[in-house]
């Protein structure tokens, strides 16, 4: 079942929402079988995890959440 995307006002958002986000990204990911070195989330980083979370961490539960904060992270990261 396809997902409806969330329609974001860009210009109402801060770097504070961002930041909450990454903090949720972080917390998420510290239960993940992720590189230590792919925490700081640079642009690089970023496309790299949401390319390759899913290998490791099919069965997590939390996935999808992963999936939508870093497709989130990019977008803002695009728009900054």
């Amino acid at each position: 079942m396809a997902r409806k995307r969330e329609k974001m006002d860009w210009a109402t958002l801060t770097e504070e929402d961002a930041g909450r986000r990454r903090s949720a990204l972080r917390t998420l990911l510290s239960e993940f079988d992720v590189p230590v070195s792919r925490l700081d989330f640079t642009r690089r980083n970023l496309q790299w995890l949401n390319r390759n979370v899913a290998i490791n961490n099919a069965d997590n539960p939390m996935l999808e959440t992963v999936s939508s904060l870093l497709t989130w992270l990019l977008r803002w990261e695009t728009r900054q």
